[in-house]
């Protein structure tokens, strides 16, 4: 049960996870005993797949008349039955769920899932998750965001066994749903599926490290007016997303209160703005969706927007060249007033430039980064333009403080001496149970190591879940003792 004094108190466990976003709440599911199963009934449409499904691996001993349907994918050779598969994901089993769980997405197809879900209580592990805030991450940061529409299909940020349409009995056809209601979902799913007391909601991880003499990590952390406590367990999940901390500009002036970092922020202050007083326009700096959507809602709100980013219109890497305009036409539309076909009196864009200065009489110097350095030769040249406000939305980054030693911190990491970064330098992984290679039964599971979106974050805990019903429960984690001695402790 979850402690209720005030007073330092130590539970044990058999897996604590950091972090209650999506991929969080799919573990917890998974370890509270509801296990995934395959439904020949329709046949995936892999045909290559579906063999592998219905067939035993090299690896998995089953007597001739064995209905393989009945065995859950936890019980699998996952490295099996993941070969050959191909997606937008990193890592093999991520691919594998979603594959299963959206069969044929990526082409448009609106087939349904391939698994069925069966509930084992007695195959319930001890679990807890600890949270900053309620189910749901960083997600419920964006519970009131209900103009804004998610970037993937409403039916990709669905959890097992809990379709959005059948959580909220509302059976419009809609591609795309608000934030807000997502973010609500996820808060229902918990109570829905009955994982309620695996929660710990509203608690801040202080510390973990790795305890020598017991075998055992320990896992500190405050939770709102109830107390300090520490978990002893042998299972660690990081799950805490790479929304912790914004990104920085790293320029002069970055502090001033009206230099805001999120779209939430942002629009506190819109509903409470005084429009008289605000005459000159926001400035919106970044190329990324969360900008787009501060151009949309600026706009909306009638005032005048600048917008600063390093990068062409027409790189192909700009999200904006990915997006279907069919299916996003919101954000096509700001695409083309940033590459100048869209002419507005209220939006001027300053495509490659970025903030060299911010002033305390909320004056910003734009420097103009074409030719900056071509031939050895400084040829940039800077602007000078008045604000009311800052916005910068130039990404977010995991926090991974409570982690000691430092040196186990970036030991972690692909490339220890590099920061983290999701798709450049995430976690490093076993890709088949996302066991860290660094630090055993140390998992890591959704951006962490480079699965940005819901589809594919599910598949972590497939993972985790079936390394652990595979794993002998009697090994004790061990600490890498690799010699990196460039981070102190």
């Amino acid at each position: 049960m979850r402690p209720n004094d005030t007073t330092h108190s130590e539970e044990t466990k058999e897996f604590v996870i950091i972090g209650n976003g999506p991929s969080a709440i799919t573990l917890s599911y998974m370890l509270a005993g509801n296990w995934p199963y395959y439904n020949p009934t329709e046949p995936h449409p892999n045909s290559e797949l579906h063999a592998r499904l219905v067939s035993p691996g090299d690896s998995e001993s089953y007597s001739d008349d064995t209905n393989l349907s009945s065995v859950s994918l936890i019980q699998r050779d996952l490295d099996y039955l993941s070969g050959g598969l191909s997606g937008r994901s990193r890592n093999p089993i991520s691919i594998l769920f979603d594959t299963l769980q959206h069969p044929d997405a990526d082409i448009g197809s609106d087939i349904p899932s391939a698994l069925s879900w069966s509930f084992h209580p007695d195959r319930a592990i001890s679990h807890v998750v600890l949270g900053s805030g309620l189910p749901g991450g960083s997600w419920h940061k964006m519970n009131d965001c209900n103009n804004t529409l998610t970037i993937s299909l409403g039916t990709w940020m669905q959890l097992p066994n809990l379709g959005i349409k059948q959580w909220s009995c509302d059976n419009k056809r809609e591609s795309r749903v608000p934030l807000g209601r997502v973010a609500k979902y996820y808060r229902d799913y918990v109570r829905h599926q009955n994982l309620e007391k695996y929660f710990y909601n509203n608690s801040q991880v202080l510390r973990l490290e790795f305890n020598e003499k017991d075998n055992l990590w320990k896992v500190s952390y405050m939770q709102d007016k109830v107390g300090h406590f520490t978990i002893s367990t042998p299972r660690v999940v990081l799950a805490t997303g790479v929304n912790e901390k914004p990104n920085k500009l790293g320029i002069k002036g970055e502090s001033y209160p009206f230099v805001i970092k999120s779209l939430t922020e942002f629009e506190k202050i819109l509903s409470n703005l005084d429009r008289s007083v605000c005459n000159e326009p926001v400035l919106i700096v970044g190329a990324g969706l969360s900008a787009a959507d501060a151009v949309i809602t600026a706009r909306f709100e009638g005032l005048p927007v600048y917008h600063a980013f390093r990068r062409h219109p027409d790189d192909p890497t700009l999200i904006f060249n990915q997006l279907p305009e069919n299916m996003y036409p919101e954000y096509h539309k700001v695409h083309q007033k940033m590459k100048g076909k869209s002419l507005s009196p209220d939006y001027k864009a300053f495509p490659m430039h970025c903030i060299s200065e911010i002033r305390s009489n909320r004056t910003v110097v734009l420097t103009n980064l074409i030719g900056a350095e071509y031939n050895g030769i400084n040829d940039s040249t800077q602007k000078t333009i008045k604000v009311s406000y800052v916005l910068a939305l130039i990404g977010r980054r995991a926090n991974l403080d409570f982690i000691y030693p430092k040196r186990l911190r970036a030991q972690l990491l692909q490339h220890p001496t590099q920061p983290f970064h999701s798709r450049n330098n995430p976690i490093a992984i076993n890709p088949f149970t996302h066991e860290c290679l660094n630090a055993e039964r140390l998992y890591a599971m959704g951006p962490l190591v480079g699965d940005n979106f819901v589809r594919f974050v599910q598949g972590g805990a497939l993972a985790i879940a079936n390394d652990y019903w595979s794993k002998p429960l009697s090994l004790a984690p061990k600490v890498s003792s690799s010699p990196e001695d460039f981070l102190l402790r």
